[in-house]
Formats: C-alpha cells, sequence, structure tokens
C-alpha cells in the first residue's frame, strides 16, 4: 500500500472540516468516498473536493468497498459502536471521532473485537495530543521542573451549541477532551469524579450551562473544570498545571480583562475547528502514516474506553449529585504501553 486509500462517514461540522483536511494536507492518504444521511449535502461536499471523491450509498457500502483502505467516522457518536465494530470485523484501519462510543460498555464491546483480530485498528480523535500548546505543556509536566503535581484548572468555552445538546453532552461531547488530557498530561487514570451544574443544581433534564467538573485521580491530583457551552463570547480552551515548584499554563496569548462579542478579548477564535484546526491536521496525518504502516500509536481504543468509563461516572455523577467512582477493566496486554 503506497497511498491510503481513504473513506469518510459523516459529513457535519467536524466531518466537513476533516475531509477537506484529508483532500489537502494528508500526504500519505487520498480521500477516495463519501457517506452522510444527507446525500445531497454529500454530493454537495465531495463535488468541492480535489479529485475524484465517490459518494457511497451507505455506511456499509464504503466500509466493505475494495476501494476504500481505511475509514474516517465523524457521524453521530450514538453511530460510533455499530460502525467501528464493522471497521475491525472488516480489518480496516479506522479513524473515530470522540467519543468512541456512547457509554464504556459499548467501548469494551470494541477493546473486545481489537483484542480477537489480534491488533489495534483503532484511532480516537483526541486532537489536543496533537496541539502545539499542548504538547508544551506535557513537556513543562515531564521534565518535572514543576515539581510533584497537585492540581489541573481548566476551562472549556464555546460561543455556542446546536439546539439539540442536552446537558449529558457537556460530558460526551465536551469534557471527555478534559478527561483524555488529564490521563496524558499527567499519566494517570481518574478515579473519582463530581459534577454539578450553574447553581449547584443537579439533574439531566433540564439544561444545565455552565457545567463544573471535579476529578480526583489515582495519584491526588484534584483537577476542577468549567464546562460553558453557551459562554457567548467566543471559543477558550485553558488549562493551567500546578505544580509545587511552578505553574504551566495554557493560554489565550493576550492579557484580557473582558470578553465580550468576539472583540477586546485574547479569545482570538470562533470556534474548535479554528482552535484546533492545525492539530487535526496533524493528527490525520499521523493516523494515515500509522495505518499505512499497519499499526496505531495515537490514542487508541483503551484511551477511548477509559475515557467513556469516566463520562457515564460524571453523567451519573450530574444525576445524583454525589461523588461517584470510576472502576476500569483490567488493561489488555494488546495496550500495554
Amino acid at each position: 500500500m503506497n497511498r491510503l486509500r481513504i473513506g469518510a462517514i459523516g459529513l457535519g461540522m467536524v466531518g466537513s472540516a476533516q475531509v477537506a483536511t484529508i483532500a489537502q494536507s494528508v500526504a500519505a492518504g487520498e480521500l477516495v468516498a463519501v457517506f452522510d444521511i444527507d446525500t445531497e449535502r454529500a454530493k454537495l461536499i465531495a463535488d468541492g473536493l480535489p479529485g475524484s471523491v465517490r459518494v457511497m450509498s451507505s455506511a456499509d457500502e464504503l466500509i466493505t468497498s475494495d476501494e476504500v483502505d481505511a475509514v474516517v467516522i465523524a457521524s453521530s457518536a450514538s453511530t460510533h459502536l455499530k460502525l467501528v465494530l464493522a471497521c475491525i470485523e472488516n480489518r480496516k484501519p479506522v479513524f473515530c471521532e470522540k467519543p468512541l462510543a456512547l457509554t464504556g460498555a459499548d467501548c469494551e464491546q470494541i477493546l473486545d473485537a481489537e483484542i480477537a483480530a489480534g491488533r489495534r485498528f483503532v484511532q480516537v480523535g483526541f486532537m489536543r495530543r496533537f496541539d502545539n500548546a499542548f504538547v508544551d505543556l506535557k513537556a513543562a509536566v515531564d521534565t518535572g521542573k514543576l515539581g510533584e503535581v497537585v492540581a489541573l484548572h481548566c476551562v472549556h468555552r464555546a460561543a455556542d451549541v446546536p439546539q439539540f445538546f442536552t446537558s449529558t453532552m457537556h460530558t460526551t461531547e465536551a469534557v471527555v477532551h478534559e478527561v483524555d488530557s488529564t490521563r496524558w498530561l499527567l499519566d494517570d487514570e481518574v478515579v473519582e469524579v463530581k459534577v454539578v451544574g450553574v447553581g449547584g443544581r443537579t439533574g439531566v433534564q433540564d439544561w444545565l450551562d455552565p457545567q463544573f467538573f471535579t476529578f480526583r485521580t489515582a495519584g491526588g491530583v484534584i483537577v476542577d473544570t468549567e464546562v460553558f457551552l453557551r459562554a457567548g463570547y467566543g471559543y477558550e480552551i485553558g488549562c493551567d498545571v500546578v505544580g509545587r515548584r511552578g505553574v504551566a499554563r495554557l493560554t489565550n496569548d493576550l492579557p484580557v480583562a473582558v470578553s465580550l462579542d468576539f472583540q477586546q478579548s485574547g479569545v482570538r477564535e470562533k470556534d474548535f475547528t479554528v482552535r484546533f484546526g492545525d492539530s487535526y491536521r496533524r493528527e490525520l496525518s499521523a493516523w494515515a502514516e500509522d495505518a499505512v504502516r499497519g499499526v496505531v500509536t495515537g490514542p487508541n481504543a483503551w484511551d477511548g474506553y477509559a475515557a467513556a468509563a469516566v463520562t457515564d461516572s460524571c453523567i451519573d455523577s450530574l444525576e445524583t449529585g454525589a461523588a461517584v467512582s470510576v472502576t476500569l477493566r483490567p488493561r489488555p496486554e494488546l495496550y500495554a504501553g
């Protein structure tokens, strides 16, 4: 295999950005096929891409096609489990946007399928691991210069989200990134969570925004995160790593007192596709290069499962108002290291 022939499923906001990135910036691969439940949208997007991109009639047709070597999944989270399992069954490398699946139990099915197949096929779209600022933040931790890390302070804000968002999606669509960032930055697992909504309210039926998450890791680090999905002023990601000898801070560069309507603010980006555009390019390029070699070195199915186990507990905590423990199955040998 000289160049990876890639098919993409799901052409919403994330998927449409991904296919453009693959077509324009992924040297090891070429986009050959797409599928979306909105056929007219799929045709419109395919027509606007360089080369010849075929619009498939179904996700199954794309996954089983001899013309497709590997698959990118950016469809709705509820479809991920079935599609990822189909890719593994057909022995095709798959890049799946987060979350890997809706629950930890669903993710375990994916682990078991890879174990039965005898190799890793799945990379999960935790793009922060490919972001220069986050890479620098991890380097600051790994040098040991900060001393013992005792806390992480994080913010995750968006100007707005679609009307179909529910309060549980603060967890499955947003804070799942902070979960993975915590595990990756600290090389540690989250063992307990506590979640409350604005005003200290709990429950999953009403729209609660912002929400406030507290994690405790196995090593005793406390992580607090504010997730505000209709913040209005723009898109902002922040993370302070607090050690006993220093602090490493992910910033938006410009010091500000007030942020309003995208003006007079250190927040330069309107949404995540702008803030993490380069990260998407780097992660898709790395995935394609790995797929050509038949390996997975990026965030794998175990990482997707571990994050989902934490988000399961977050949803339980939001519903009950109590702190909830996180339990992981023993790590299989396939995911050692």
